[in-house]
């Protein structure tokens, strides 16, 4: 039997979550998210070079990805923090690119 290793293996089980452009209600995320012990990666969408510019008043973006088996977790996390409730997007839809 050959051994497996993290190398040659790969799951992609990974959801985006949400979507926040305030970036203090993105540390209240993480730091809920870290303290309950689940796994999350950060993405950032771009702001285009022309709306930069012209000076939309565009916020950068963050979208937070987390595992699928972690979704129920996440989400009553996200439910029991009402101080954040309008700032957050909620996704829940499948990561479709590979990042590594």
């Amino acid at each position: 039997m050959a051994a497996l290793t993290f190398a040659n293996v790969k799951v992609h089980n990974e959801i985006e979550f949400c979507k926040v452009s305030n970036m203090e209600v993105k540390q209240k995320i993480e730091r809920a998210f870290l303290s309950n012990h689940i796994s999350y990666y950060e993405r950032w969408e771009d702001i285009s070079f022309f709306k930069r510019i012209l000076g939309d008043g565009e916020k950068q973006t963050c979208i937070i990805c987390i595992n699928s088996m972690q979704k129920d977790k996440a989400e009553t996390i996200i439910e029991e923090m009402p101080e954040i409730r309008g700032e957050v997007e909620l996704y829940c839809k499948r990561v479709d690119k590979t990042y590594f």
